[in-house]
């Protein structure tokens, strides 16, 4: 009986496995484009509550830029 057990748990293991390699394989990675070494071109866009923002305003700090199109 314990046998038939481990055996059951080995095949479902092996099956699992199975779907992570071939997942792995099949599945190509996101590229990721840089702009390393060159500035951000700047912009002034409207932010949630209607004030102006500008790139520019962040010049030597990180940020990470979101843009969302919300369908209000």
């Amino acid at each position: 009986m314990l046998k038939k057990i481990l055996i059951g748990i080995g095949v479902v293991v092996l099956i699992l496995a199975a779907f992570v390699a071939f997942g792995l394989y099949h599945y190509p990675k996101a590229q990721i484009v840089s702009a390393s070494k060159r500035p951000a071109p700047d912009f002034t866009l409207k932010d949630a509550s209607g004030q102006d923002f500008t790139l520019s305003s962040l010049r030597g700090h990180k940020a990470v830029l979101f843009f969302y199109r919300g369908y209000w």
